[in-house]
């Protein structure tokens, strides 16, 4: 490969060489040193400007900045936690409410219930009523039928006896007697 080490340094310097493109002819000369130093100077003084003037305030707006995200952060995350805990007593009330409408309606069956036990109960009332009085006023009726049948066989016989006797018989001496016989009927 390399016959000597003089030789290969420079096949790599070449390779270098070819390598660097427009670099390659490159020779330091003082006129770029001056505008190095004049580079280097220039931003060395517009970083401390930017250190001495600017950095404070830029750094205030950003932590003022960061602040305020921070705190917006925790409100959400406060207003999360309220979310939850608004919803959790919205179920606890939704429950609740639940529950009542449940004892509202058993309580409404309980007393639709008794409120129709209490009609029946005054519906059976009312017809013992009227029968006691349907049977008081058959009762009556019946004796002033008996009463009426009473008096017109008290008149048949009466007039049966004055036909027979051929003469008036005093009806209340003998009305007594006619209602004697009756009673021995039944």
């Amino acid at each position: 490969m390399f016959l000597d080490l003089a030789s290969a340094i420079a096949e790599i310097s070449a390779n270098i060489a070819t390598l660097l493109g427009p670099l390659n002819g490159f020779s330091f000369e003082w006129k770029y040193g001056i505008d190095v130093i004049i580079q280097l100077s220039s931003t060395i003084i517009l970083f401390l400007v930017i250190r001495f003037l600017f950095w404070k305030p830029i750094t205030k707006i950003l932590e003022s900045r960061r602040a305020a995200i921070d705190k917006e952060l925790a409100d959400a995350e406060e207003a999360k936690k309220n979310a939850f805990e608004v919803e959790s007593e919205v179920q606890e009330e939704l429950a609740s409410a639940k529950q009542q409408v449940k004892d509202m309606l058993l309580k409404a069956e309980k007393d639709a219930g008794k409120r129709a036990s209490e009609i029946i109960e005054a519906a059976q009332k009312e017809a013992q009523l009227r029968r006691n009085n349907l049977e008081a006023e058959l009762e009556q009726e019946r004796k002033s039928m008996e009463d009426d049948i009473k008096k017109e066989i008290v008149d048949i016989a009466f007039q049966a006896a004055e036909k027979i006797v051929g003469r008036e018989v005093n009806r209340d001496k003998y009305f007594d007697v006619v209602d004697e016989i009756l009673k021995g009927a039944n």
